[in-house]
């Protein structure tokens, strides 16, 4: 048997249970996220979340199985680009930082002056590394704090012999367990594996890791005073530029400080901004807040952004923005602000004072990067003098996408989620009918699973990329494999990007949008495609027919448009009388048989009627019928022309 070629190696046998997982998985966490934002009960989004803890824990598991397999057998090769070393150091202890908030410690990080900021090396794997030691220096403590060092031990043969130090107050190990630790599956012992979980893989990849970049990871402890771990590394130093990051953001780079006297939404700020590359510093309070700009200032690196609540600490947050703003130093800082609830008069007030940005909470992470985005001018909108929900909602360009997917549930998380973001989805199930739907319609961006029947993507991103019509068309690559090189080989066959199974909404969010940008700057000059129809009929009757409903299609959009009047009707006098909660409950009436036809902008602005009218904003949801009378007119026409004549 053992030379029988059919056989699976071990490599290949968990490469393909690893992709075999992710897929479920991106379903199981796409949908858990999705639901995180609908109305839910407290009990109901506490099962959500231990969903999502229990399936990120079975990712975590994944990764690191296969990440021992192939260390193992030596296939895994390591990048070499230049990357922002402290950089790196200081977002992975920031993300940490959450985590250890939650648990009552603190993390902080030192990096000698003689340490190059930009090295070459592999920043994935670097991070990696970093992630385990300081995220079991995180789990293992319960009192004290996590101090991480970075030192430079000597120059030699034009390489950085780096010395990363972690140190922490918790459990500490035996000494006769020391030398254990590293090996496979190990444990200090079996309570410590079912008191705080995991493979017991992590310190032998890490060490693994961190011998082929010419270092190691040793250990130093003492039960009940802490542990140190050491992971050494020689690395390039270089003045190139840091390459391309291995993210999918826009926003690397940027220096933000949030001042917020709630430490939870500081947190959440603060993690969403560094998810996305954004380095963020926090203060609780107006005088720290101060100070950390000022000392910025005068350090030469001064903060592009600074986030604050509008009430600190009982002090009101227009004074204190305005006192910012006058002093010419924080000329060039873009203020936004926070509130909890609006009132009359916000937005005047903001812009008499040199506001640049203005959201109520609670602020989603898509919302929040957003308004970044824009202030800080990463992407093209039309001119905006303040930033807000609404205008953000009317500068965002509604694309057209076409998702080549053949498993259901993943259809369902990727279309949700764009959809709720306004853009239209048409959906195929293998590779050939995504050729075929590109030479049919005018695409802004396509999503193209790789393993499909009939055609895989790769093939159809070949034949589409013979055609007129799909030659600079942008191209996303959808895969549940996780081997290294992945992007690479998928650009190399002429898709744009990839995205690795199961990914975040935020994830998908940004990518579409970024490359769907891109589509948009090069063919400004040309005449922009048509729109797409205010009803997705295609769509509309696949799912009833998929459902074996498909003689019911006339009859259902027969009673729409029967009801579609009284609906609007019922919705404005709910405005009309500015109530907020009859006003919730109409729109939300309306926008249900409006998303059952699949008339998507028209449900899009109902919800955004019925958010209003929950939070009793009687104000927005007024400014917002005209938009959905001209709307619900289109869709009635539409369907009068087309479906039930």
């Amino acid at each position: 048997m053992a030379d029988d070629p059919t056989r699976l190696d071990e490599w290949g046998l968990i490469a393909k249970v690893s992709h075999d997982l992710r897929t479920p998985m991106n379903g199981i966490l796409g949908l858990a996220e999705l639901l995180q934002d609908s109305g839910l009960t407290a009990e109901q989004r506490r099962s959500v979340e231990l969903i999502q803890i229990s399936a990120e824990s079975l990712l975590t598991i994944t990764n690191d199985l296969l990440d021992f397999s192939r260390l193992r057998g030596e296939r895994i090769e390591l990048e070499h680009i230049p990357f922002d070393l402290v950089g790196l150091i200081d977002s992975t202890t920031r993300l940490l930082g959450v985590r250890a908030f939650e648990r009552g410690i603190d993390i902080s990080y030192q990096v000698a002056e003689d340490v190059p900021r930009t090295v070459r090396g592999d920043p994935s794997r670097m991070r990696q590394i970093l992630t385990n030691l300081i995220g079991n220096a995180v789990k293992f403590t319960h009192e004290g704090g996590v101090f991480v060092l970075v030192t430079l031990d000597k120059i030699k043969g034009g390489k950085a012999a780096l010395r990363f130090i972690v140190r922490d107050t918790g459990i500490g190990i035996p000494a006769d367990k020391l030398d254990a630790i590293f090996d496979e599956y190990a444990q200090v012992d079996a309570s410590t594996s079912r008191k705080y979980g995991g493979t017991g893989l992590g310190l032998s990849i890490s060490r693994r890791l961190a011998r082929m970049m010419g270092g190691d990871v040793e250990v130093t402890s003492e039960v009940d005073k802490g542990s140190e771990f050491t992971f050494t590394a020689m690395l390039e130093p270089t003045k190139e530029p840091p390459g391309e990051a291995p993210t999918d953001v826009t926003l690397s780079g940027a220096r933000a400080l949030v001042v917020d006297d709630n430490p939870n939404i500081r947190g959440l700020v603060q993690e969403t901004l560094q998810s996305a590359g954004v380095q963020v510093d926090g203060a609780a309070g107006v005088e720290e807040g101060i100070q950390a700009l000022q000392t910025a200032a005068d350090e030469g690196t001064p903060y592009r952004l600074l986030i604050m609540d509008a009430w600190i600490s009982r002090k009101d947050g227009y004074e204190i923005a305005k006192t910012v703003r006058d002093d010419p130093v924080f000329a060039d800082t873009h203020i936004m602000m926070l509130t909890s609830a609006g009132r009359r008069g916000d937005g005047q007030r903001c812009r008499d004072v040199g506001i640049q940005a203005y959201l109520t909470k609670p602020v989603s992470g898509d919302e929040l990067l957003s308004a970044v985005a824009v202030m800080l001018g990463e992407v093209t909108t039309r001119s905006l003098t303040l930033v807000t929900r609404h205008s953000l909602e009317e500068a965002r360009r509604r694309l057209y996408i076409l998702l080549a997917e053949d498993n259901v549930v993943n259809q369902q998380v990727a279309t949700a989620v764009l959809r709720k973001r306004g853009h239209t989805v048409d959906i195929v199930d293998n590779g050939a009918a995504a050729v075929e739907a590109v030479t049919q319609a005018e695409y802004d961006v396509v999503l193209m699973d790789i393993e499909m029947p009939e055609m895989d993507g790769l093939a159809a991103t070949d034949a589409i990329r013979s055609t007129p019509e799909g030659e600079t068309l942008p191209i996303i690559a959808l895969t549940a494999h996780a081997m290294g090189g992945e992007r690479a080989r998928y650009r190399a066959a002429g898709m744009d990007d990839c995205l690795t199974k199961p990914f975040r909404p935020q994830q998908l969010i940004q990518m579409v949008e970024r490359l769907g940008a891109a589509t948009l700057a090069a063919t400004a000059v040309e005449d922009p495609p048509p729109p797409p129809p205010p009803v997705n009929l295609t769509e509309f009757r696949r799912s009833m027919r998929e459902a074996g409903m498909e003689e019911t299609v006339e009859t259902i959009l027969g009673v729409f448009l029967e009801d579609a009047t009284e609906r609007l009707t019922a919705l404005e006098a709910a405005v009309q009388a500015a109530d907020g909660d009859a006003v919730r409950m109409a729109a939300h009436a309306f926008r249900s048989a409006a998303a059952t036809v699949r008339a998507g902008n028209l449900a899009e602005l109902l919800h955004q009627v019925e958010v209003a009218g929950e939070g009793s904003d009687i104000e927005h949801a007024a400014e917002l019928m005209p938009q959905v009378r001209e709307e619900k007119a289109a869709v009635v026409d539409f369907l009068n022309q087309t479906a039930v004549l």
